[in-house]
Formats: structure tokens, C-alpha cells, sequence
């Protein structure tokens, strides 16, 4: 489920053979009340504005102006909060301004569990919850309203899954390598 604008607005979080492999974000549905209220501030009511009172049309256009702006602002603000499950480990990546961010890794060597939950009616309805991830370095991590936990915490399972995997393979390639060294070097 990875996209293009994933790929290219996460591009700088990700380490050097680390690949997008999912991108959870709160669900719309809790968005809908701010972004409906910035845009209907900021671009319904200028036009109305300017349909009663057209003899004023820089102050109309201006507020409608304005009022793009902070609805663009939202919608990116709400794209860019997410979860980035990569081949390698969960960013958390929290954006607050184009000045103003953070992230948090978690590696999937590191992860204990993670748990997800589903309140009430409309969550249930929706499909969204709050995902935790417990894991052994930090405290729990957890996404609030995230749309899916329960196929978000399963695409994470199985990314664990296959890293620990993989690690066991090379881990076990490098025991191997170690002891036939070993091995030749005490023959000698």
C-alpha cells in the first residue's frame, strides 16, 4: 500500500536499504470536524461574503485566500502525523510544522508486543483505534484513531517477523563463517 507521495514525502526518515512498506495515519473520520470548520471559515463564508457584499471583493478574496492556506495546512498536517512501517522498523513520525518535527524508530529487534483497540460505536463502525507497541528500550508507543489497528499491527507482525527471520539467517551465515575460520585456523 505504499504510494508515491510516501515515497517521496518520507524519503529523507528512511536509512540506506530501508523500503516503505505501509503508512498509517489517524482516520479522516476525526479530522472531518476541524477540516470541515476551516473550510467552511475559510472558504464558504468569504464567498457568501462576496455574493451579498460584492463591492468588496479584495477583503473576500483575501479571507478566501487565507482560508486555503489553513485548510492546506491541515490536510498536510494530518497526512504527514503517521505511523511508516518499513522493512526494518516503525518510524513515528509526528509533524507539528514544516519547522517543528519528530520521529521515534523502533526497530523490530526491539519490539515486544503490539496491541490494538477498538472503543465504542463509532470506532466500531469506522474501523479505527488506538495501536500500542510495547517495546524493550522506551515506553510504550501508541497511535491514537488510527484507521485499521488491526490490519496495521498485522502488516507489523509480519515485518517483524521477516526481519527476525532474516536476521537468524545471517546471524547463522556468520556463526558458520566464525567457526569454519576456527576450525582452520586450529588445524594449523
Amino acid at each position: 500500500m505504499k504510494s508515491v507521495i510516501d515515497q517521496i514525502l518520507f524519503r529523507n526518515l528512511l536509512d540506506e536499504g530501508e523500503k516503505i512498506v505501509y503508512v498509517a495515519h489517524i482516520h479522516p473520520f476525526i479530522v472531518y470536524p476541524v477540516l470541515f470548520k476551516t473550510f467552511s471559515l475559510g472558504l464558504i463564508m468569504p464567498a457568501i461574503g462576496y455574493y451579498l457584499f460584492p463591492l468588496m471583493p479584495e477583503v473576500w478574496v483575501s479571507w478566501a485566500v487565507l482560508g486555503l492556506m489553513i485548510s492546506t495546512y491541515r490536510v498536510i498536517q494530518w497526512y504527514m502525523d503517521a505511523w511508516i512501517v518499513t522493512n526494518l522498523s516503525v518510524i513515528n513520525f509526528e509533524w507539528n510544522s514544516p519547522f517543528s518535527q519528530s520521529t521515534n524508530r523502533i526497530e523490530f529487534g526491539t519490539i515486544e508486543t503490539t496491541t490494538s483497540e477498538i472503543h465504542g460505536f463509532w470506532g466500531t463502525v469506522f474501523r479505527f483505534g488506538n495501536l500500542q507497541i510495547d517495546n524493550v528500550s522506551s515506553a510504550p508507543v501508541t497511535l491514537k484513531n488510527v484507521a485499521l489497528p488491526q490490519k496495521v499491527e498485522r502488516i507489523i507482525m509480519e515485518n517483524q517477523t521477516k526481519y527476525v527471520h532474516s536476521q537468524a539467517i545471517r546471524d547463522h551465515g556468520q556463526l558458520k563463517e566464525l567457526l569454519t575460520t576456527l576450525l582452520r585456523t586450529s588445524q594449523k
